[in-house]
């Protein structure tokens, strides 16, 4: 059965025999046929020859084990699109022989063909090296600076532009978003960092979406990512280590911190963000205790069709080719619909979500929820009703599509329940292995490498208050200087109860769970910006970001019944490592600094 999720069909026939040295098909009706090859070609950004040669040898040496499978047509079709995309042949054999054997060498053709309409869009190919997808990314811009030189910036200029990144598959921006200017649109459709930040996150995504489709990701062989994706991220993290490491910030006053220092005190530190999330379900929970309301633990998983793999690795016969992000959304949607007739109804809920992959990268999603227990039957009515909405009638969907379960205080605590799901999905800390046996350390690396290539957010509380106020006040913990001398009691509390780490008491100081975000009595303080310096009628550079539009809103500090706190009291700059170090070519010692709270 498809893991977490309805139960899919178990098995398929075979409906050719295994030798294909003889199809009964003609060469007119294959897919291969020679009118449909394209030209050889193998581009792996690498200069040396000898690598070039390696490289080619291994694509002869897999497409020879599936010579006895197809035409001769088929044998040079496959080599064609081998070499095309060699950095996924391993899996796109494998693949080949997989549906050649279980259903055809036609259709196994057809797959292929498939996959590489899905990773070559027009002159893009997204199996290149980053190199290669550089280059284009130039060229793109390029072009489209020669476009909206040409027309002076109009608005047929942005609608040419526009047409450019749809014939990519990509989003350009709209002038809504920007006050109705068109201007900063067309300056991110000129620049080729735009364009490489876009398509490097399109290839991302298509490529690890081909390798689950091809089997790479699964139980059997990669749970939950893929190996070049989790490699990927890896390498990704490394660099940004570095970077963190070499550079600094500095203040006003001289003082400066490494910017590693800063990460590792901060959210970004995953045994911080674990320890402040099991904070916050915590206090949740004793809220619930408090007000005399229960714990539910639900479970949404995505139809039969959404998944790409069975649970024993075999290829899902109802799987209809939906991308994890795809899925995701289908969620996401279906929870905005749960909300919306829970809002309806007057029935409040407050919790937290989790999202975390099957073994095949499929999203399902776990929710620890509190609510009156009188809400309990109608609101696990709601969630049955629209999770069952599609495909109601497949095998195992009644089953699996939803579960609940109410959480028993007498046998362990909801933060507990939650405490595995929490740490699978961060860094593994305190669980030696997950459902499927795996490593929790390299399980959460692999979720980790997932939810980033998706840009699938992991964790989302509901009907709570703002933890941006709750951060702020912990910063008002460590600055008393900041505090007006007649700041009235209701804050002095909030501050304790925030540096306490007692999210229960910040929940009922700021009205309990479930309050309009405007209602609350302490929110967050914006410093608007604007692009023009009164004081000198100048343009004041630093308010516009590179692409000519003002930067969003600063976050200064926070309201109290009408009363303005600013909380971040210093200017902060970037200093790179050599621009902070000293005559003898070592980092200068930075004068007596105040709590690292203060610079977060």
């Amino acid at each position: 059965m498809a893991d977490a999720g309805s139960k899919p069909a178990t098995s398929t026939k075979h409906r050719n025999a295994l030798n294909h040295s003889k199809p009964t098909q003609t060469s007119n009706h294959a897919v291969c046929a020679a009118s449909s090859l394209t030209s050889l070609t193998v581009s792996n950004g690498l200069d040396r020859a000898s690598s070039r040669h390696n490289f080619v040898t291994s694509v002869q040496s897999l497409s020879s084990s599936l010579d006895h499978l197809g035409t001769h047509e088929c044998r040079a079709f496959r080599t064609t699109l081998l070499s095309k995309h060699f950095t996924l042949a391993d899996g796109l054999c494998s693949n080949y022989a997989e549906i050649a054997k279980s259903k055809s060498y036609v259709e196994a053709n057809r797959n292929l063909l498939n996959i590489d309409k899905r990773l070559c869009i027009h002159d893009l190919k997204l199996s290149d090296d980053e190199a290669s997808l550089k280059d284009f990314c130039k060229r793109q811009a390029n072009e489209c600076r020669i476009i909206t030189e040409r027309l002076n910036y109009n608005a047929t200029a942005l609608q040419e532009c526009t047409t450019i990144a749809a014939k990519y598959q990509i989003n350009a921006p709209k002038p809504k978003d920007y006050s109705g200017d068109a201007y900063p649109c067309l300056k991110r459709l000129m620049s080729d960092k735009w364009w490489r930040r876009k398509i490097l996150r399109l290839q991302r995504k298509t490529i690890e979406s081909v390798a689950r489709d091809l089997g790479m990701v699964c139980q059997q062989r990669s749970a939950y990512a893929s190996q070049k994706a989790i490699d990927k991220r890896q390498r990704q993290k490394l660099n940004n280590r570095e970077y963190l490491e070499s550079t600094y910030i500095e203040n006003e006053l001289g003082q400066r911190y490494a910017l590693s220092d800063l990460h590792d005190k901060s959210v970004s530190n995953p045994r911080v963000r674990r320890a402040e999330l099991m904070t916050r379900i915590k206090g949740f929970e004793m809220v619930a205790d408090q007000l005399g309301h229960v714990g539910e633990f639900y479970t949404i998983t995505t139809p039969s069709r959404m998944h790409a793999r069975l649970k024993r690795g075999g290829r899902n016969p109802n799987y209809d080719g939906t991308t994890p992000d795809q899925a995701h959304r289908h969620l996401t949607d279906l929870f905005c619909c749960i909300r919306a007739k829970l809002h309806r109804e007057g029935l409040d809920i407050y919790g937290l979500r989790v999202v975390e992959p099957n073994h095949d990268g499929t999203p399902h999603w776990h929710l620890l929820l509190f609510m009156p227990e009188s809400s309990v039957k109608a609101v696990r009515h709601i969630f049955k009703d629209y999770a069952l909405r599609d495909s109601p009638n497949e095998k195992g969907a009644r089953k699996h599509r939803f579960t609940a379960k109410a959480i028993d205080p007498t046998r362990g605590s909801a933060a507990g329940y939650v405490a595995k799901y929490i740490s699978k999905n961060i860094d593994g800390e305190h669980i030696s292995t997950d459902l499927n046996g795996n490593d929790s350390t390299q399980t959460a690396s692999a979720i980790d490498a997932w939810a980033s290539t998706y840009n699938i957010r992991q964790f989302q509380f509901l009907g709570g208050p703002s933890v941006t106020v709750w951060r702020e006040l912990r910063r008002l913990a460590n600055s008393p200087e900041a505090l007006p001398p007649d700041y009235p009691s209701s804050l002095h509390q909030a501050i304790e109860a925030c540096d306490s780490a007692e999210w229960a008491a910040y929940v009922m100081l700021m009205g309990g769970p479930n309050m309009r975000k405007s209602d609350r009595p302490i929110q967050t303080l914006y410093e608007p910006r604007t692009s023009i310096d009164y004081s000198t009628g100048e343009i004041d550079t630093e308010q516009v970001s590179q692409y000519g539009d003002i930067k969003a809103p600063k976050l200064v500090g926070i309201t109290v019944q009408a009363s303005q706190i600013i909380t971040r009291l210093r200017r902060w700059t970037i200093v790179a490592a050599k621009a902070a170090a000293g005559a003898g070519g070592r980092l200068a010692p930075p004068p007596r600094a105040a709590a690292l709270d203060l610079c977060q």
